[in-house]
């Protein structure tokens, strides 16, 4: 009589439950590869106890060998794919278009009242400059403010206390600029940074998206000196 084989869905449940915690502790270390290797291993794990408890393949290991290899690759394929989309604003081969025009535009004008995006204006052709009067406009200011209530405000908060409509969400909370323990601990150059590159390039929180694609080197200064103006 062929050898039959019960799950011991006791065992089974119980690992399940203790895998669950994980899961859900994991992302509040706050550290991205941490998170990453416990989500990715605890899927691995999932998938070797379908494989061995229901779909009988318990004993054939080199197809087990395979199903895992495979789901592996499948992963990685899938991280590589959307991680540069999720983490950054510019890749080796792609940049994004929409950001560029919002720049190029200013961001305090990116969207209208309606919420949806204007069209860029397509750029003029040089006049040449024939009097005084005829010479281009000056650029218009880079309004600090409106950018902060624009990309930061719903993280940071209206007032920049780190209290936003996101932050309930996040972990570690956004800054709170209104706290003078968060000025004591930073320089402008690692606040400078952190906008530019994000809050990993400077050691701190993983969930700060980079603002280099959309802040060059002057709006950014300005926009740190108007965090400046934000405490108390």
């Amino acid at each position: 009589m062929a050898e039959t084989h019960h799950p011991n869905y006791k065992k089974i449940y119980l690992t399940l439950l203790v895998l669950l915690v994980i899961s859900i502790a994991g992302p509040f270390v706050g550290i991205g590869w941490v998170t990453l290797i416990t989500a990715f291993g605890i899927a691995l794990v999932k998938a070797d106890m379908v494989v061995q408890n229901f779909m009988h393949l318990k004993w054939e290991k080199p197809i087990i060998r395979y199903l895992l290899g495979a789901s592996v690759l499948l992963m990685i394929l899938f991280y590589g794919a959307i991680a540069t989309d999720v983490q950054k604003h510019e890749g080796k081969n792609w940049s994004n278009d929409a950001a560029k025009a919002a720049v190029a535009r200013g961001i305090p004008g990116a969207h209208h009242e309606g919420g949806a995006p204007e069209e860029a204006a397509p750029e003029p052709a040089p006049e040449p400059v024939a009097t005084p009067a005829a010479a281009p406009a000056e650029a218009p200011t880079f309004d600090a403010a409106g950018a902060f209530a624009t990309s930061c405000a719903p993280c940071h908060g209206a007032a920049g206390a780190g209290d936003g409509a996101a932050a309930a969400a996040l972990n570690p909370k956004p800054a709170n600029f209104t706290d003078p323990a968060f000025w004591s601990s930073r320089g402008d150059a690692e606040i400078f940074k952190a906008i530019r590159e994000g809050g990993a390039a400077v050691g701190r929180s993983s969930t700060m998206p980079p603002w280099g694609s959309m802040l060059d080197s002057t709006r950014t200064a300005a926009m740190v000196g108007y965090l400046h103006t934000l405490k108390k």
